[in-house]
């Protein structure tokens, strides 16, 4: 066998990365001039494992190291294919051939010789083979690419790396302009960390443009935006068509409710939509939220005792609440309850709700 990297470290051309730096360690060490004082053949022969070992524990180097050994053994092959030619030991000779066996083949014209549509052809479908096949690996490299920066982004957002997260999202869209999940990504970030309402609802157009089925999360989150862009009318079309794909959906109802109740002064739908909040909500944060604004909306409609009941029904569950304090108080000075509206407004603004002090010097002197 010839000598070669593979067979000076006695390994297989197959070897894994670990077989390799074994049989070097192995070699190194016996090969060693300090265990060999002298020994010029054992110094040669640790150079040679030496070299061996720098080749092929480089995966860049070994691939051409590789590509080399195959190349001498193949013009090997070849060489010793046209041995007979070469070598005039096999070389066989023949009487002169004829006159008439001398000029057995025309030789072609210029004609003949032409590029014929045949050729054009097959030229032409090569071309074209290259041009898919480019077409094929850019699409699926895009493919790769893009999916390993989705994915790692998703990381460094666990991380709370927003930034590196949101640059990453941004290479994934332009690898792959249709990837659904990175552009929902990018606008959750662009709205809950940058507070870029605008950079989101673009994010969320193309999301609702990709997606097949229109999802009602997604309008949900946009109609948010549109919230906090003042653009009460849009936000309120997209809460319903958020409710229309899943009625069960009763965030996008509450926050529906309070767009047509503080913006709209859609009085009576709003009261609806906290209604429909509450039939599935007895208690925690949403069904205080939902009272207090349904009790808010009875106010608006002059229904002073309905709003009562409701902001009292607040205050059994959270006696710390100075908002709904300050609010009781309100409905009770419009229902000419002086000293029970002041006694509520000193309880506001002892907890902390200042807006109280002002009711407090306007009518409880």
């Amino acid at each position: 066998m010839d000598q070669n990297f593979y067979t000076i470290l006695g390994i297989s051309p197959t070897a894994s990365a670990q077989e390799v730096k074994l049989a070097y360690k192995r070699l190194a060490l016996k090969y060693h001039p300090d265990k060999n004082p002298g020994n010029a053949q054992a110094e040669e022969q640790f150079k040679l494992v030496n070299t061996a070992y720098q080749t092929l524990s480089n995966p860049g180097k070994r691939a051409r190291y590789d590509l080399k050994l195959e190349y001498l053994r193949e013009r090997r092959r070849v060489m010793e294919q046209q041995q007979p030619y070469y070598n005039p030991r096999y070389r066989q000779t023949r009487e002169p051939a004829s006159v008439s066996e001398r000029y057995y083949y025309n030789i072609p014209t210029r004609q003949e010789r032409r590029f014929s549509r045949k050729d054009l052809y097959i030229t032409l479908g090569f071309v074209g083979f290259l041009f898919l096949f480019s077409l094929l690996l850019k699409v699926v490299m895009d493919h790769v690419t893009g999916e390993d920066k989705y994915k790692t982004a998703l990381t460094y957002i666990e991380g709370g790396k927003y930034s590196s997260a949101h640059s990453l999202l941004t290479d994934a869209i332009h690898f792959m302009p249709k990837h659904t999940e990175a552009y929902l990504t990018r606008a959750t970030i662009e709205m809950n960390v940058y507070e870029n309402y605008a950079a989101a609802v673009n994010d969320l157009n193309q999301v609702l443009a990709l997606q097949e089925q229109p999802v009602a999360e997604t309008y949900y989150m946009r109609g948010k935006c549109y919230v906090k862009l003042s653009y009460h009318k849009q936000a309120e079309n997209d809460f319903s068509r958020a409710l229309q794909i899943d009625s069960t959906l009763h965030t996008a109802q509450l926050e529906r409710g309070e767009v047509r109740l503080f913006y709209l002064r859609k009085y009576e739908q709003a009261i609806n939509d906290f209604n429909a909040v509450l039939k599935h909500s007895k208690q925690g944060e949403t069904w205080a939220k939902a009272l207090t604004y349904r009790g808010f909306g009875f106010y608006k409609m002059d229904k002073y005792t309905l709003s009562e009941a409701d902001y009292r029904q607040v205050l059994q569950s959270d006696k710390s609440n100075g908002r709904v304090y300050y609010l009781l108080g309100r409905t009770e000075l419009s229902q000419q309850q002086q000293d029970s509206a002041c006694a509520h407004f000193n309880d506001a603004y002892r907890l902390g709700y200042s807006a109280a002090l002002l009711e407090l010097r306007a009518n409880c002197q």
